[in-house]
């Protein structure tokens, strides 16, 4: 998925939107010093268009780094065999693939494991109007599309997210992280931010979840930002 989100960069490289958004104090909401509602539709709006005009193929969801895409997968699928191993994922019916895109992760990850998979692709209201039905999936996999939430509609999408779990599933998100420990960085590229790892968690557990394993991506370039995996529920 992302593009310019999947390597090292801040507001102050090269982005006319620098005196708009900048790094944010982790102890603040993500949005801080962009939290009007003008300023987010743009942000948005603009996001919308990045992904309407990047090329429909694993390089263009990759931004460039098609790559990449082997070792994700690599890594994707040993992370669910351990959370299988552990029994922290039981039954292998539905899974989604939430912001699927093209459907490569789709394609390459979850249909050979589940018999059912679903899909919903980033749109500018994907977050806010996507509503599992209750109990419903085994496994709900989200890569690189949360950079586009401000933290409090990130709480309120994993805690939908989490109503829709059967017993025995989980939910894997798959992200970026910070080099910084307390900074949120923005790439003016596709409109996204990248979060601290210690915030993530923190978000994810205030929208009631547990922590069941992280695992960080391996065999990625030197210079790219970090990129871990959380399995909640």
């Amino acid at each position: 998925m992302v593009s310019s989100s999947t390597k090292e960069q801040t507001p102050e490289e090269g982005s006319e939107k620098k005196d708009v958004y900048e790094k944010v104090p982790n102890k603040h909401s993500l949005y801080e010093s962009t939290k009007t509602a003008s300023t987010l539709t743009r942000m948005f709006c603009e996001a919308e268009a990045y992904w309407a005009n990047i090329s429909c193929d694993v390089d263009g969801m990759l931004g460039g780094f098609g790559h990449l895409h082997i070792p994700d997968m690599v890594d994707s699928k040993r992370f669910i065999s351990h959370l299988k191993a552990k029994h922290c994922l039981i039954n292998f019916e539905r899974a989604i693939d939430c912001g699927c895109g093209i459907g490569r992760v789709t394609k390459h990850l979850l249909l050979p494991l589940f018999k059912t998979v679903d899909m919903v692709d980033v749109t500018k209201n994907f977050i806010a109007d996507f509503e599992p039905q209750e109990h419903y999936y085994d496994l709900i996999w989200v890569q690189w599309v949360t950079g586009h939430l401000t933290d409090e509609d990130f709480e309120r999408f994993f805690r939908r997210c989490r109503e829709g779990l059967r017993e025995g599933g989980c939910i894997v998100l798959k992200e970026n992280v910070t080099s910084s420990q307390d900074k949120y960085d923005f790439d003016s590229e596709d409109n996204s931010w990248t979060r601290p790892k210690d915030r993530i968690v923190e978000l994810l557990r205030s929208a009631g979840l547990k922590l069941l394993a992280d695992r960080k991506q391996t065999h990625f370039p030197r210079g790219m930002l970090p990129v871990y995996m959380f399995a909640v529920n």
